[in-house]
C-alpha cells in the first residue's frame, strides 16, 4: 500500500516540477533549437528548392509544343447599292518537337545539378556560421552567469565585512582610513556586480535572438569530440572536408559546364512538326490538309559574340584555378593558426588552475595571519579578490577552449549538422514541397469583352 502511494506521489511531483529543474540545457540543445528557428536557413532552403525546380526545366527545349492558330476574314466590294462579299476562314493546329538540340538540354541539366550542389555546400557554410553564433551566445550566457554569481558572492562578503568594520570603528578598533578603504572596496564590488548583471542581460538578449527562447540552466562540455590534435591530421581533414575548397572546385566544374553549353548552342538542331489545317473560302471552297515536316538548322560561322564568350570562359577558368590554389593555401594556414590557438587555450587553463590553487593557498594563509594579528581584514579581502579573479579567469579560459575547438571544426568543414550528427535542417536531407497557385488556361484570357472593352 505504501509503495503504491509513494509511486503516485513521485509521478505527481514529476508532473508539477518545472522542466528547467529537471533538464539542463546543453550546448547541443541550444544549437538544435537555434537551427530550427533560423529564418536565414529557411530562406536558403527555399532557394535550394527553387534550384531543384529549375533543374526540371532543363528539358524545356525538347518538350512537345502545341499551338493553335486561326484566321477569319470577310470583304465587300462593288458600287453603291451593288456589293459582293468574299470570305476566307482557316484553323491550323501544330505539334512540334525538337529531336536533337545539339546537347543544350544536357548541358543545362549538368549546370543546374552543379548549381544545386553548390547551393547545398553554401547552406552548410551558412549552418556553420549559425552554429558558431549560437555557440558564442551559449558560452557568453554561461560565462556571464558564472561571473554574476561570483561577483554577487563577493559583494555580499564585502558588504558583510563593511558592516562589521562599522562596529569596530565605533568601538575604536580600527581607524577612519581603514573604514574608508573597506567602503571603497564595497563600492567597487557593487559596480562590478552591476556590470556583471548588464553583461548577463545583454548575453541573454543575444541568446534569445539566436536560439528563440530564454536560456535555462546552461552547461558546457568539458571536451569537444572529434577535434584534430595535431597539425598533420588537421590539414589532411581540411583538404578533404573544407567547404571553401569544395566551393572553389565546384566553381571550376560550373565554368567547364558553361563551356560545354556554349559548344552545344552552336551545334545543328533537328526539329519535326505535324500540322493539320482546315480552311474555307469563296474562291477555293472547303479544304483540309496535314503536313509533316523535318527541319535541320545549323549556324554557318561563329559570331564575334560567341568567340568573345569563349574567351571569357577561358579567362574565368584561369582565374578560378588561382582561386582554388588560394583557397587551399588560406585553409591550411587558418587551420594551423586555429590549432595553435587551441593548444594555447589548453596551456592557459593549466596556468590559470595553478594560479587559482596558489591564490587559494595565499588566501587561507592571509586569513590565518589575520587571526593572529599579522594581517588586516583589508588584506584578507584583497586575497579573496585574487581568488575571485582567478576563478573568473578559469571559467573564461574553459569557455575559450570550447569556442576554439568548434572554430577549428568550422575551419576543417566539419561543423554542419551532417558532420556533427545533429537532426538535419538543410533541405538536401528532406523533401520540400512547393505549393503554387495553378496557372490560368491559355483560352481563359481570350474574352471578347476584354478585347473590345
Amino acid at each position: 500500500m505504501f509503495i503504491k502511494f509513494l509511486s503516485k506521489f513521485i509521478i505527481i511531483l514529476i508532473l508539477f516540477i518545472p522542466g528547467s529543474f529537471i533538464f539542463a540545457q546543453t550546448l547541443e540543445d541550444s544549437i538544435q533549437k537555434g537551427l530550427e528557428k533560423s529564418n536565414t536557413l529557411h530562406a536558403a532552403s527555399l532557394e535550394w528548392a527553387s534550384l531543384n525546380e529549375k533543374l526540371k526545366q532543363s528539358s524545356a527545349g525538347k518538350e512537345i509544343i502545341g499551338s493553335l492558330s486561326g484566321s477569319l476574314s470577310e470583304s465587300y466590294s462593288g458600287n453603291s447599292g451593288d456589293y459582293s462579299n468574299s470570305f476566307s476562314n482557316s484553323v491550323t493546329a501544330t505539334i512540334s518537337k525538337k529531336l536533337y538540340d545539339g546537347g543544350v538540354s544536357k548541358s543545362s541539366e549538368k549546370i543546374n545539378n552543379l548549381n544545386i550542389d553548390k547551393k547545398s555546400i553554401q547552406i552548410k557554410v551558412l549552418e556553420q556560421s549559425i552554429i558558431l553564433e549560437i555557440i558564442n551566445s551559449h558560452l557568453n550566457v554561461f560565462l556571464s552567469q558564472k561571473i554574476r554569481e561570483l561577483r554577487e558572492k563577493n559583494f555580499l562578503r564585502v558588504k558583510e565585512q563593511v558592516e562589521a568594520n562599522k562596529a569596530r570603528y565605533q568601538a575604536g578598533a580600527i581607524n577612519k582610513t581603514s573604514m574608508a578603504e573597506s567602503e571603497a572596496r564595497l563600492a567597487r564590488a557593487n559596480s562590478q556586480l552591476i556590470e556583471a548583471k548588464l553583461n548577463l542581460n545583454n548575453s541573454i538578449e543575444q541568446f534569445i535572438s539566436n536560439v528563440g527562447e530564454t536560456p535555462g540552466d546552461l552547461t558546457i562540455p568539458t571536451e569537444v569530440m572529434n577535434v584534430p590534435q595535431d597539425e598533420e591530421n588537421a590539414v589532411s581533414r581540411a583538404e578533404r572536408f573544407s567547404l571553401n575548397i569544395a566551393l572553389a572546385k565546384l566553381d571550376l566544374l560550373i565554368n567547364q559546364a558553361q563551356y560545354d553549353s556554349l559548344i552545344s548552342s552552336v551545334m545543328p538542331n533537328v526539329t519535326t512538326s505535324l500540322s493539320g489545317t482546315i480552311s474555307e473560302s469563296t474562291r477555293n471552297g472547303n479544304n483540309e490538309g496535314v503536313t509533316l515536316s523535318l527541319s535541320l538548322s545549323s549556324p554557318i560561322f561563329y559570331t564575334p559574340a560567341t568567340s568573345s564568350k569563349n574567351r571569357e570562359i577561358v579567362a574565368l577558368a584561369r582565374a578560378l584555378n588561382y582561386n582554388l590554389d588560394e583557397a587551399i593555401k588560406l585553409t591550411n594556414l587558418n587551420v594551423k593558426l586555429k590549432l595553435n590557438n587551441l593548444v594555447s587555450k589548453k596551456s592557459i587553463i593549466s596556468a590559470v588552475e595553478e594560479e587559482l590553487n596558489a591564490a587559494r593557498i595565499a588566501s587561507e594563509a592571509t586569513l590565518k595571519e589575520n587571526q593572529f594579528g599579522a594581517k588586516t581584514i583589508l588584506d584578507v579581502l584583497d586575497s579573496e579578490i585574487n581568488v575571485l579573479n582567478s576563478e573568473i579567469s578559469l571559467w573564461r579560459a574553459k569557455c575559450d577552449l570550447v569556442r576554439s575547438s568548434f572554430e577549428i571544426l568550422s575551419e576543417t568543414g566539419e561543423l554542419h549538422t551532417e558532420s556533427l550528427g545533429f537532426k538535419p535542417t538543410a533541405p538536401q536531407y528532406k523533401y520540400i514541397e512547393i505549393v503554387a497557385p495553378p496557372l490560368p488556361s491559355p483560352f481563359s484570357v481570350i474574352n471578347p469583352r476584354k478585347l473590345f472593352k
